[in-house]
């Protein structure tokens, strides 16, 4: 127990420097009795190859390293198959801990530790695995890189993240550790009670089975009625992927316009503090959405941010269909916030990651639907002749209706294409012109060679600005024709912006006469005409400065 109490004094007063990754503040290590969590562990842990991942905190590793070894050699009941893991920051505490930088009586319990982790890693055990320095210094969600308690919680969402089917579980003496894992949906329990839990596993095993084969029947009859299932097979990534994107997009925006917004204070006035699941992510920009987002991008797309918390709070499983309108929505968003900012590069990666996932699901959609009217014919065929004939004329309706389906579904693949051509031209005009704004900056020039480059980039910014903003009017205008679709169809050619997605300019007709996408185009033109007006109060700006430093 002292050493305990000497490792909290320790972390309390800040006495750990980490330099690996990223300096680190706080030691997760205080033995306190917890209230008594809930000892069950799911049945889901069950359905699975890999059952249970344990995240082992510095504390375990240092008071109870012989449970450690148990907990890693022996076979529990009721288990396939469990790894423990050992958090980066947790192998950085111990390396500190056995140099003897903090306490030396607390160094004689950490170099067996060390030395316990060392064996399993070099042997290649397949029951202990150590998160990479890699994987540690990806932030997510908001959590904090200077708090170790954050960087071990850290490590289990990620590790939830990677291996969905299995239960991950903290194993951790420290309190508030706890707390913050359950608050954050992971599973976390003391030595004791971790101990309680897998017995308790045991004892319920039958029952579990039991409930779980019942389970796994209703879900097969389910998707029996449902074209789906090629989803979950095909990519049963699809959903974590769009979660992840979405959290580590939404996190970032949120932290940055609440910053922009209250400065110092924002943390206190945030609605829910980090670490932020993707539901309370969702609760916050709801909350503040009138306050803070509403006046950066329009305030109709709060509708977006409801169908997502609608989609995602639901106790139904999310077919297809669902996860479709998803990734249409996120994608709206991420449109709609990349006119304000690139976000640190974080709103890209994000909205790329969406695309790829997007046309991934209209592949596995359009393949699921070819499979479905083959297993129709089949049936026919083997249907007896009399039925045969009375089913003909319906037969060939239904295919006819199959093709007519497929035609269409082609054709909305090939319209999703153009348009993510004509949203990669915006992206691209936007983040030159926040680029460019940025060189113009009076406080930033300083030489005259960098002032001359930049300001020929905005001439030519605003000159490209001009030349899509005509081709749009042409297009929207009552009385358009196919004639008017050559100045953007010739833009878009010209400076060689679309280099993977070729296409006529009949296509680009065709799609731009979709109402749908004519909404969009009208919103669009509403933007860049308010960027180029925007980039003319900058020119007239900036040439008025240049005169004044004698560079004109």
């Amino acid at each position: 127990m002292q050493i305990v109490e000497d490792l909290h004094v320790a972390r309390v007063e800040k006495r750990m420097a980490l330099p690996v990754v990223q300096t680190c503040g706080e030691l997760t290590s205080m033995e306190i009795d917890l209230p008594e969590p809930d000892l069950n562990i799911s049945a889901e842990a069950l359905s699975s190859g890999l059952n249970i991942l344990v995240v082992i905190d510095t504390n375990i590793m240092i008071s109870h390293l012989e449970f450690v070894r148990s907990l890693k050699s022996e076979d529990i009941p009721g288990i396939g198959r469990l790894a423990l893991i050992i958090p980066w920051v947790v192998l950085q505490e111990l390396d500190n801990l056995k140099k003897g930088k903090m306490l030396q009586h607390v160094r004689d319990k950490a170099i067996p530790a060390v030395q316990f982790i060392y064996r399993c890693l070099k042997n290649q055990d397949s029951k202990l695995w150590g998160q990479s320095m890699q994987l540690a210094s990806q932030k997510m969600y908001g959590l904090s890189d200077e708090n170790n308690d954050d960087r071990v919680l850290q490590c289990c969402l990620q590790y939830q993240n990677l291996f969905p089917q299995a239960v991950v579980i903290l194993c951790t003496d420290d309190k508030n550790l706890c707390n913050k894992a359950i608050v954050s949906e992971v599973k976390a329990f003391c030595k004791a009670d971790l101990v309680k839990a897998l017995r308790n596993l045991n004892a319920n095993r039958h029952q579990d089975s039991a409930e779980l084969q019942q389970s796994k029947g209703a879900t097969e009859l389910e998707k029996t009625g449902r074209g789906d299932a090629s989803l979950t097979a095909r990519f049963p990534n699809m959903l974590p992927d769009l979660e992840k994107n979405l959290g580590e997009a939404l996190s970032c925006i949120l932290e940055t316009e609440m910053k922009i917004a209250y400065g110092n204070l924002w943390m206190e006035i945030l609605y829910l503090k980090p670490p932020w699941t993707l539901v309370n992510l969702l609760k916050c920009y709801k909350k503040h959405w009138m306050a803070v987002f509403g006046y950066v991008v329009p305030r109709s797309l709060l509708s977006a941010i409801e169908c997502l918390y609608n989609h995602l709070c639901t106790d139904k499983p999310l077919d297809s269909s669902a996860v479709r309108i998803m990734l249409q929505e996120s994608k709206k968003l991420f449109h709609a916030f990349s006119s304000r900012s690139d976000y640190d590069g974080v709103l890209p990666q994000a909205y790329d990651a969406l695309n790829k996932l997007y046309q991934m699901l209209t592949e596995v959609r359009s393949d699921s639907e070819q499979d479905l009217s083959e297993d129709i014919v089949v049936l026919s065929e083997n249907a007896g002749c009399e039925k045969m004939e009375a089913m003909a004329p319906n037969l060939q309706e239904s295919e006819e209706g199959e093709s007519c389906s497929s035609f269409q579904v082609a054709q909305e693949n090939r319209h999703q294409e153009i348009w993510s051509v004509l949203e990669g031209v915006w992206n691209t005009i936007n983040l030159y012109s926040i680029e460019i704004f940025q060189k113009l900056d009076p406080n930033a020039v300083t030489a005259k060679p960098l002032f001359e480059e930049a300001f020929l980039g905005l001439q030519k910014l605003l000159a490209a600005v001009n030349d899509i903003l005509e081709g749009i009017s042409r297009i929207l205008t009552p009385t358009s024709s196919f004639q008017d679709i050559w100045t953007l169809y010739n833009f878009l050619i010209s400076n060689e912006i679309n280099h993977s997605i070729k296409f006529t300019a009949e296509e680009l007709y065709e799609c731009v006469s979709q109402e749908t996408y004519r909404e969009r185009l009208q919103v669009g033109c509403g933007q860049l005409a308010q960027l180029e007006h925007t980039i003319k109060q900058c020119h007239a700006s900036v040439h008025a400065e240049a005169k004044n430093r004698g560079w004109l």
